[in-house]
């Protein structure tokens, strides 16, 4: 089984999307399991449009969090003809004993390793970034494409 879903850059979309998805792959694993897959897919999710339609970079998002402006900037980006003309497909497959999720933005991708390396230098005490730590620890297997605007997100059905 494989479905596709796009997911314009609005923040208010992100939970009916993950409700679905999670409606999919209920019957596959436990509940206590679905919960940890909806949680991690809005890391992901929220990571595609604010890193990669909106382009807010890690530094950019720290210092309007330390000012709170935040939300507020946000709120401005998400008005603009970028976010209105970009989406985040994601696809989710069962088969072969896995859920195959891949959520591929429409931005210039990052480098995967080197976020990771940045998180670990600055522990869980940043202010974001603690996703892809979430990711890693929740899915079996993490691949990202050489732009780094793809992730494929691989859970082994038990």
């Amino acid at each position: 089984m494989i479905k596709k879903y796009i997911l314009k850059n609005s923040i208010g979309e992100v939970a009916g999307l993950i409700k679905d998805i999670c409606g999919e792959i209920s019957g596959f694993i436990d509940e206590a399991n679905v919960n940890l897959f909806a949680a991690a897919l809005y890391e992901v999710a929220i990571n595609a449009i604010e890193h990669g339609n909106l382009g807010i970079s890690y530094e950019t998002k720290k210092e309007w969090i330390e000012k709170n402006i935040y939300h507020e900037k946000l709120a401005e980006l998400l008005k603009t003809e970028a976010a209105k003309n970009t989406f985040v497909e994601i696809s989710l497959e069962i088969e072969n004993g896995y859920i195959t999720l891949i959520v591929r933005d429409e931005g210039e991708g990052f480098k995967p390793q080197k976020a990771i390396e940045k998180i670990k230098q600055e522990d869980f005490m940043r202010n974001s970034g603690r996703g892809m730590m979430m990711m890693k620890s929740y899915f079996d297997e993490i691949k990202y494409n050489e732009t780094g605007n793809s992730i494929t997100l691989l859970k082994k059905i038990k």
